[in-house]
């Protein structure tokens, strides 16, 4: 589907509610690093990013999606409620994670490379598969927290097949999605893009920001690059630029998730 041009005004206003959360995944670029909580924040207070980390709830918060001129966009505190429970879902994945399968403590960097198998029985390093499941973690706190926030208007991991010749992003069904993940389709995704969040005007095609968490293994305070699509030549487009050129957003509207650090570009 081209993307279309969001020229009707549009003032929606909602009420939010934060609250507690309880091989490379499908899609364009590898996991190389698990890509998001903090260290053990209940067992190891030094390393939790402070008592804002865990947000206070947020009561009867408005926020608006505004749309006119030529693009919709998010205004400045329905953008800030959205990157909150962002941070939060990412703190809270890492740190669930890290509890549940490393005794809460961040791996070392050899452990990182370690070997293990996932769940469809590939070796994977531990990297990714921690990153992996901290990806599910933050992925299901986000998407109950802004089911109640800004409902119809956010897509969890919508995948796009992007015809770079034409500038055509099509969006895929989850039903397509889910066939084309078995083994004799697979290659069918190569070259699709696969955001964590996009937040849109209603439909996906219409994508307002795009989020993704990163959560690396090891270096975990500095800020991890985006990634090229695994086997491009050199020099390709990076993730981040695809998902600009795809969805048509300037690259503020394009973030990373990173616990500890927060969102950046």
């Amino acid at each position: 589907m081209r993307l279309r041009r969001w020229t009707h005004g549009l003032w929606v206003v909602l009420g939010v509610e934060l609250g507690g959360c309880a091989g490379p995944r499908q899609g364009t670029y590898e996991q190389r690093g698990f890509d998001t909580p903090s260290n053990s924040c209940r067992t190891q207070p030094a390393l939790c990013v402070g008592p804002e980390s865990v947000l206070p709830g947020i009561r009867a918060a408005e926020v608006a999606v505004v749309a006119g001129g030529a693009r919709a966009m998010l205004d400045e505190d329905a953008k800030r409620s959205v990157e909150l429970v962002l941070k939060e879902c990412a703190e809270q994945a890492r740190s669930q994670v890290l509890l549940r399968h490393h005794e809460g403590k961040a791996p070392t960097p050899e452990q990182c490379k370690e070997q293990v198998r996932n769940a469809q029985g590939e070796s994977v390093s531990r990297a990714i598969w921690l990153g992996d499941q901290m990806h599910a973690v933050a992925l299901g706190c986000v998407e109950q927290k802004l089911d109640s926030m800004m409902p119809g208007r956010f897509s969890i991991e919508p995948t796009y097949r992007f015809d770079r010749r034409t500038g055509i992003s099509t969006l895929l069904s989850k039903e397509e999605v889910q066939l084309l993940k078995q083994p004799r389709f697979r290659h069918e995704l190569k070259g699709t893009l696969t955001p964590d969040v996009v937040i849109h005007t209603g439909h996906p095609t219409q994508a307002l920001g795009v989020y993704d968490f990163k959560f690396p293994c090891t270096n975990i305070d500095r800020l991890p690059p985006w990634r090229e699509p695994e086997g491009a030549p050199r020099g390709s487009p990076s993730q981040k630029e695809l998902y600009m050129e795809a969805l048509q957003l300037n690259a503020s509207r394009v973030l990373r998730v990173i616990p500890r650090l927060g969102i950046f570009e």
